[in-house]
């Protein structure tokens, strides 16, 4: 074989070889970015929970206020609006 066939094979092959590093970086760029949108979307997840939480706990403890009134005979009334009527 001729030195240029070798050189252009050699070519080649540095070529497919970068053309490899390339791939996997764009892919590890692509992946980093993923696992960024993930992360941000499981503590926005976590804090709905909290937020469900905190409402569970806040309507549980209006009920058993509720039901502590009705058992002291209170009647419970819903607030009056402050707007005049129409």
């Amino acid at each position: 074989m001729r030195p240029i066939t070798y050189y252009i094979l050699a070519l080649a092959g540095v070529v497919v070889i970068l053309a490899f590093f390339v791939s996997q970086s764009s892919e590890r760029v692509r992946v980093g970015y993923k696992l960024t949108r993930l992360r941000e979307e499981r503590s926005a997840l976590i804090e709905d929970g909290r937020k469900l939480k905190y409402n569970i706990t806040r309507l549980a403890e209006h009920n058993g206020l509720a039901e502590s009134a009705r058992r002291l005979g209170l009647n419970l009334q819903s607030p009056v609006s402050s707007r005049p009527p129409d």
